[in-house]
């Protein structure tokens, strides 16, 4: 075995490539690799230009019967194939024009390869290298074989050259804290981390997002340790089945709230955002129970009274609740939510909903801008809404972060119901959503009345 430098003329590609299937000549080398690697080629190529060869990575040889100075490649085919492509195209201008023309595009920016110097390891036969490939090739062999990465170990990687990762900085602070032992955090995989810390399961998990770091509150702290080890007790161990999809991450977290609460999450959740908003308006706040009655004085100084019609009720919107619009079609979908009863037809009201947050925002944004709505989608109509009521004071600095929170969570859950197919609706979940927003829906429709 020898380091040398060939040119690339004198260095031919393998007839017996076990990546591609049998050739007859180099030519046919090259239309195999094309069928198999197709646009890879062109990726790999870019990287030659701007990298160079892979000095950790050695190209092997060995010299060819009756050898008049030419090589036959064992290892690096895939390399020294883009090389001779990028020093002359038109070896492939009627194999694929595409390709052709890409490559013909990156000819010009070769400067940097000096074509007639390619460094290789040249072996004295097969036998010999054979070996070295299997070690390559075969897998981790027990140990001798190369061992790849796994998708933990690239992560781990990739933090070491940009200096973070978002789930592996917040499994480091786990640990820092002593929330989750490494062990622990590690029991479930990482998949299934990913699946929870969803952007719609935050206020459950007293977890919030700013760029590429998770972090919790000091107040929030005690709920969160809490939390996070009830969700690690019940996913440890757990393949993607149990939160494969929003449905089942629901009942999951579902699970969890019943344990340590004794409710669904939603309502774990809907119920802190009510004790925080009496606290965020203070002095102006009055909270009176008589005869299951409660009375609370708004941000605006308006008293407002009002049953818990929620409770026990089996349809998205309760029949006693007084809601009602001047726009034909919501008040429609309003009668009709008050009449479905959610367990039996989740599809239909799940369907309904999205269209009751959907029109109430767009009638609202085309009553005030006298602008035709059809084109915004979900989430620009819910945000946009939610401003002019606040910049209106209809609504609080509460009520508004909650609904521009959740206005991309409820895009998407919407979105499932009606595009994906593994996707099924939570009756708890539909009548929950309406229950955490009907403020937002409310002061849309009492301002089209204006």
């Amino acid at each position: 075995m020898q380091y040398s430098k060939l040119p690339i003329d004198k260095i031919l590609l393998s007839c017996d490539n076990p990546r591609l299937e049998q050739s007859f000549n180099e030519i046919e080398s090259i239309i195999n690799m094309i069928n198999d690697q197709h646009e890879k080629l062109v990726v790999l190529a870019k990287d030659i230009i701007d990298n160079g060869l892979s000095p950790i990575d050695s190209i092997a040889v060995i010299p060819l019967e009756d050898n008049n100075g030419f090589y036959e490649v064992c290892e690096g085919n895939r390399r020294i194939c883009v090389l001779k492509i990028l020093q002359n195209p038109t070896l492939i201008k009627d194999i694929d024009d595409g390709l052709y023309k890409k490559f013909s595009d990156l000819a010009p920016l070769t400067s940097s390869i000096d074509f007639d110097n390619i460094d290789v390891c040249i072996f004295k036969n097969k036998d010999y290298l054979s070996h070295w490939l299997r070690i390559k090739h075969m897998g981790e062999q027990g140990g001798k074989g190369l061992s790849k990465w796994n998708s933990i170990q690239k992560d781990r990687f990739n933090r070491s050259i940009n200096g973070k990762d978002l789930l592996l900085d917040f499994w480091d602070w786990l640990i820092e804290k002593r929330i989750l032992t490494y062990d622990e955090i590690h029991s479930i995989t990482k998949t299934n981390w990913q699946r929870i810390l969803r952007e719609c399961y935050y206020p459950f998990m007293k977890i919030q997002r700013t760029g590429d770091m998770y972090h919790v509150s000091e107040e929030d702290m005690p709920a969160f340790i809490e939390r996070i080890r009830c969700i690690q007790k019940h996913l440890s161990g757990q393949t993607v089945a149990i939160v494969y999809d929003k449905n089942s991450i629901d009942t999951f977290f579902d699970m969890v709230s019943n344990e340590l609460y004794k409710k669904p999450y939603c309502e774990v959740v809907e119920q802190e955002r009510a004790e925080q908003l009496l606290i965020d308006l203070g002095e102006d706040a009055v909270f009176l129970k008589e005869d299951g009655m409660s009375e609370a004085k708004n941000v605006t100084g308006v008293k407002q009274t009002s049953r818990d019609v929620f409770s026990g009720c089996d349809t998205i919107i309760p029949y006693s609740y007084a809601i009602r619009s001047s726009n034909h079609r919501i008040n429609k979908i309003i009668a009709e939510l008050k009449q479905i009863k959610v367990d039996q037809y989740p599809n239909a009201c799940g369907a309904l909903l999205r269209l009751l947050f959907e029109l109430s925002a767009k009638a609202l944004l085309e009553k005030c801008n006298g602008d035709n709505q059809t084109t915004k989608d979900f989430k620009q109509a819910v945000i946009g809404a939610a401003n002019y009521l606040r910049m209106n004071k209809a609504i609080s600095d509460q009520q508004h972060s909650a609904i521009t929170q959740d206005a991309d969570s409820l895009r998407l859950i919407f979105n499932g119901y009606m595009h994906d197919t593994d996707s099924f609706p939570s009756t708890e979940g539909l009548k929950n959503y309406f229950k955490a927003h009907h403020v937002f829906i409310e002061e849309c429709i009492h301002y089209l009345e204006k």
